[in-house]
């Protein structure tokens, strides 16, 4: 254990040195890649030291597991978790599985079509697996069917994450007809500020919150919503509307038309607890502007849209002046990593015409402000860094005192950072 202790100090060390040769110098929000091809819609937990890593892989549900994150392409044993019988109304278009230990179970929660219908049968389901205090690899998995009761809606991108004592499933969804939702006490939309929003283009201030686009067949629109959980596979409320894509920059225009997408909704804590929220993507998720931005959580009923705030601007986008990329992050999981850190893992792509092939796994530092989390205005440097405590503090002197930080540094750094994250949580596994 002693020995573990000191090579987590001098990794740390070693880490925040590279990082921070200078405080004066720019915020570090370099990306490290975990897969050598696509991964899309990635998703981490970690659970005695050991990272489980998923993602679309279209045909069926597997999860990697290895002590390393960073390596995890070449370090992981990788699982077939669960292919389902061919033919049934579950078994095309496997997306978006997300593992989660609830209520001493692990579950997991994932999209599929029927193949006979295609992408309009998309629903959301559920697999059982293991008691909790097992390796979720190493047990039977079992399909729990759909969540239920739910509306005859298309529906992807289901996360569940808790508020108080009661369980939440926020999911993307094409509009549903106002008499399907959840109608909540408290209408006074104002409050809310401009959270949601008509597609025809109306003031948020004066729309009410139930007036939402109708059914949009050809998928061009999809809403963000959320639902109260009795069990991990039963709803006890009707969906409630949280997110409607009405800025500017949420929208993608094509020759198929505007395409107003909010999607892949994942539950994000500062480390303190003083902000709490949704990260979604937005945009189409086949070109180079997917990205990401917020949706917090302003307490009270988690079941009245008055208590989600959508951001004015993105957490998280390609460079608009620069051709090397990643290009269209998006689709991103949190992941706390020890102490006061957070990392995200999304996917994006080499090339700014990727569409949806190559969306490769990566992962980048997550930072809190006063106003919320922040990832950088795009990929790279470009802000001012503000860290205080000792460590930092001897981090900055180990450093060259007049060399800006190169790319190689940074990367160098948040390898370090992450081996003494992993080397810290294979300790605490170790004693569990």
């Amino acid at each position: 254990m002693a020995l573990a202790q000191a090579l987590i100090w001098l990794l740390s060390l070693r880490g925040l040195a590279a990082m921070q040769q200078q405080q004066q110098y720019p915020y570090d929000d370099s990306t490290l890649t975990l897969t050598s091809f696509g991964a899309p819609d990635p998703f981490v937990t970690c659970f005695r030291g050991q990272y489980y890593f998923t993602f679309t892989a279209g045909d069926r549900i597997e999860i990697w597991s290895s002590q390393s994150l960073v390596d995890i392409e070449t370090t992981g044993f990788r699982h077939r978790i669960w292919q389902p019988p061919p033919g049934t109304t579950h078994s095309a278009d496997i997306w978006a599985p997300e593992l989660h230990s609830l209520r001493g179970r692990w579950y997991i929660y994932y999209t599929a079509a029927d193949p006979a219908h295609g992408n309009k049968s998309h629903r959301l389901y559920v697999l059982g697996g293991p008691s909790t205090e097992r390796d979720p690899c190493s047990g039977e998995w079992e399909f729990l069917g759909p969540v239920y009761p739910m509306p005859d809606q298309w529906a992807i991108d289901g996360t569940v994450f808790g508020i108080g004592d009661e369980l939440y499933l926020a999911y993307s969804g094409w509009p549903l007809h106002r008499s399907e939702l959840h109608k909540p006490e408290n209408k006074d939309f104002k409050n809310q500020g401009p959270t949601q929003h008509t597609m025809a283009g109306g003031s948020a201030e004066t729309e009410d919150w139930t007036t939402a686009p109708a059914a949009d067949d050809a998928g061009r629109v999809q809403h963000l919503y959320i639902v109260r959980l009795a069990s991990p596979c039963r709803a006890s409320s009707k969906p409630v509307l949280v997110g409607l894509p009405y800025q500017k920059w949420e929208i993608t225009h094509d020759g198929n038309g505007a395409h107003a997408i909010n999607e892949g909704p994942q539950w994000l804590a500062s480390p303190d607890g003083r902000w709490q929220g949704l990260v979604y993507s937005c945009g189409g998720s086949w070109t180079h502007d997917y990205k990401m931005a917020t949706l917090r959580y302003r307490g009270g009923d988690p079941l009245d849209p008055a208590s989600w705030r959508k951001s004015e601007t993105p957490l998280l986008q390609m460079h608009k002046q620069t051709e090397t990329g990643p290009f269209g992050p998006g689709h991103g999981s949190f992941l706390h990593v020890g102490g006061e850190y957070v990392i995200a893992v999304y996917h994006a792509t080499d090339g700014p015409d990727d569409g949806w092939g190559n969306r490769r796994a990566r992962i980048q530092r997550v930072a809190f402000t006063e106003r919320g989390p922040y990832m950088g205005k795009s990929f790279g440097v470009d802000g001012p860094f503000q860290t205080d405590g000792m460590l930092a503090r001897m981090a900055a002197k180990l450093g060259p005192k007049k060399r800006a930080p190169t790319s190689e540094d940074r990367t160098e750094g948040f390898r370090a950072f992450m081996e003494a994250r992993r080397i810290e949580n294979q300790a605490e596994g170790g004693q569990m």
